[in-house]
């Protein structure tokens, strides 16, 4: 179900997109896989041909009679919901759970959220038949910290969207686009499991003046945030195709999180060729492998692996190591794991 008003503007979003066309792209003869919207914008990423359905915006009304009358009028098989299902679907329902840290670190959330998600995620997770994790490490996560036996729950790897790739010309796009020469990005938003103010702080602890701090995604605040930073270019929003520009043009892309499940825009980066700098912490090692550096989180750790990262020979190893490893992360994969995932539903 894709539940934003705008279709890939969070990694919710992205996975239900890249899940559905995944399903799609792979379904034997006589499946088929429906995407469930909320919002007009929902479809915008889906491929020509995939049937969706609206189920309304509102989300108790969606999740009591929007979702389950449509399961039912498109006569539904199975079901995937993102953390949250509707309490009666009429059909065996798979959870996608991106992480648990809702429940670790409920400190990362705001009250409301906090509290939403502590109360009904569990409860959904327990009456669903199968739950699904982005990687080894979220679900050893989910297993732990919301009791679900192991054997439900299934590992659905999440792939970068086609358009996260190598392709020349990307500087010389960059440059017109933005004015932006050389520059570390960063991709996500203010929330304190990104752990963004400890990259900014790396940036002035390096002490290159020609590096900018570049971030794309949610900017209220990060002007006070990233102050550490000697240079600091907020880009808001961008396009997808935008995005991928950013990554291939990057002199080293960061990504500082406290926690991730799995960590799209590690893969994304890692496909484009950038040079990647993560943190220690949740699925990101896993996901990288040795295609990137990978440090504490800590300002003075984060310097020291940007400065790593930024020495040309280990620059020209990791643009050449990335594209092999986020080739393991493909829509093929995505939708053999779901299809498997679903048909033990029916079992």
């Amino acid at each position: 179900m894709a539940g934003q008003r705008h279709a890939g503007d969070a990694g919710n979003a992205r996975y239900a997109v890249s899940l559905v066309s995944a399903l799609a792209a792979t379904a034997a003869a006589g499946d088929d896989a429906w995407a469930l919207t909320a919002h007009p914008a929902g479809i915008a990423r889906l491929p020509d041909g995939v049937p969706h359905a609206g189920v309304g915006a509102g989300n108790v009304a969606r999740l009591l009679r929007g979702a389950p009358g449509t399961l039912r009028a498109i006569r539904a098989d199975a079901a995937v919901f993102t953390y949250i299902a509707p309490p009666r679907t009429g059909v065996p329902v798979a959870l996608a759970v991106h992480d648990a840290s809702f429940m670790t670190h409920p400190e990362w959330l705001s009250g409301r959220a906090r509290a939403l998600l502590r109360a009904l995620v569990p409860r959904s997770a327990r009456t669903a038949t199968a739950v699904l994790a982005l990687s080894e490490t979220a679900r050893a996560e989910i297993v732990d910290a919301l009791g679900v036996p192991a054997e439900r729950v299934r590992v659905v790897t999440p792939a970068p969207a086609p358009w996260f790739g190598v392709r020349d010309g990307a500087p010389e796009r960059v440059a017109a686009r933005f004015g932006l020469r050389r520059y570390c990005l960063a991709v996500g938003d203010l929330g304190r499991r990104k752990n963004l103010p400890a990259l900014g702080s790396a940036l002035g602890l390096l002490g290159d003046p020609e590096l900018e701090l570049v971030l794309a995604g949610q900017a209220a605040g990060a002007e006070g945030a990233l102050a550490g930073a000697p240079r600091v270019r907020l880009l808001g929003r961008v396009t997808d195709d935008e995005l991928a520009d950013l990554y291939r043009a990057a002199a080293v892309t960061a990504f500082p999180s406290l926690h991730e499940g799995f960590g799209l825009p590690a893969a994304e980066a890692l496909a484009c060729g950038s040079p990647l700098v993560v943190s220690d912490r949740g699925a990101l090692p896993e996901v990288v492998g040795d295609a990137a550096i990978v440090t504490a989180p800590d300002p003075a750790a984060l310097a020291e692996g940007l400065r790593a990262a930024l020495e040309p020979a280990t620059a020209d190893r990791l643009r050449a190591a990335g594209p092999v490893r986020a080739s393991s992360f493909t829509p093929e994969r995505m939708g053999r794991e779901a299809w498997a995932a679903l048909a033990d539903l029916a079992r």
